[in-house]
């Protein structure tokens, strides 16, 4: 019997790039293919939204910049995390946007460009209470001063991380303060970008857009607002056992769930050893033949059980719908019924086995 299968349709990101650009406007969209594509495969997904208008791609590591070039792609590349020292002459080389925050680094890439001709084009990161990287506030004047005399360095940019909804106007005004002290001392930085998928739902109205989760089809629930996107990820499992049970029977690790007399118990080939959270256990569902089925009992490492209303046409094999299109199955929703945010959701999935690609 062959295990869980987890789809990406890549029309569908195609379809999300399409929703979210025509939202943004004027405005770039720079598509985040980090970490592998959240786990569902950087090149596919990096091809599929470049062909449906992105502007830039943004990655963590030179690494994975050096995979999309090997891919065949050519359009800027953003680093939107600090560039470590050792990696600065791998970055030139490929063309990347690098990020500086601190002078040595800006000195280093400065003799790197000199000794390999170029200029190098880099944004600076400017902490604005997140911790994951930047100049902080009061590094700032003498980072840009001393920066401002560097040959071979364009200033192309500047950028933080929004920490959540709640810091968003604290970080916003930090981020404009600081921006403002870039210019005054020399750095013109004139691309701004503030906004990831969440920020940009909560009011940030200026700059390129990096989007990563909301390629795939999330909002974060941000105001319940309808952006028009589309599930681009489906996860099935097959069935392995069908019971029905003649008498209470407790369910799985720790008997948590009781089947009752005559309840028909679904046994799904996928667990925890497959990205699926255990969370789900008595907040998750399944859907069978159209028909939601809600998770009952501990999920394990390799089965997780529902329970299917009577009469329901099922077999062994049958394949069971644990994320998708379906309204209760989306991104989102199941991510919410994990406790659990997308990224961590689709990154945990990703990990968990091969993945599949449709449409494109």
């Amino acid at each position: 019997m062959k295990g869980p299968s987890l789809t990406v349709d890549l029309a569908a990101v195609q379809h999300n790039v399409r929703s979210w650009k025509r939202r943004l406007g004027e405005r770039g969209l720079w598509a985040v293919v980090k970490s592998d594509g959240y786990r569902m495969g950087m090149l596919p997904a990096a091809k599929a939204c470049v062909a449906a208008g992105a502007e830039r791609l943004c990655v963590i590591d030179v690494g994975e910049a050096s995979a999309l070039r090997a891919g065949g792609l050519q359009l800027p590349i953003v680093q939107i995390c600090t560039t470590p020292l050792s990696d600065l002459g791998t970055a030139l080389r490929l063309g990347v946007i690098v990020t500086i925050d601190d002078i040595p680094g800006a000195r280093a890439l400065a003799r790197l460009a000199a000794a390999s001709g170029v200029v190098a084009k880099a944004h600076v990161a400017v902490d604005t209470g997140s911790g994951w990287s930047g100049v902080v506030h009061s590094g700032i004047e003498r980072f840009a001063r001393s920066a401002a005399t560097l040959s071979g360095v364009e200033w192309e940019g500047a950028w933080t991380h929004i920490a959540g909804p709640n810091s968003l106007h604290q970080q916003l005004e930090r981020f404009e303060s600081g921006v403002e002290d870039l210019r005054t001392n020399g750095l013109s930085v004139p691309s701004l970008h503030v906004a990831s998928t969440g920020p940009l739902l909560w009011g940030v109205k200026e700059g390129a857009a990096r989007l990563g989760v909301g390629l795939y089809g999330s909002t974060l629930c941000a105001n319940g607002e309808d952006v028009g996107l589309r599930t681009a990820v489906t996860l099935t499992a097959p069935i392995s056992m069908i019971r029905t049970f003649d008498e209470p029977t407790p369910l799985g690790y720790g008997g948590t769930y009781v089947a009752a007399p005559s309840e028909t118990i679904v046994t799904l080939r996928i667990g925890y050893g497959d990205g699926l959270p255990r969370t789900l256990a008595g907040a998750g569902a399944a859907l069978l033949k159209g028909q939601r089925c809600p998770v009952v009992g501990a999920i394990g490492m390799n089965y997780t059980m529902v329970s299917a209303p009577q009469g329901v046409n099922i077999r062994i094999e049958d394949e069971a719908v644990l994320l998708g299109e379906a309204p209760g199955l989306m991104l989102d929703e199941v991510a919410a019924n994990a406790g659990i945010i997308p990224h961590n959701l689709l990154t945990a999935l990703g990990a968990g086995g091969a993945v599949s690609y449709v449409g494109g």
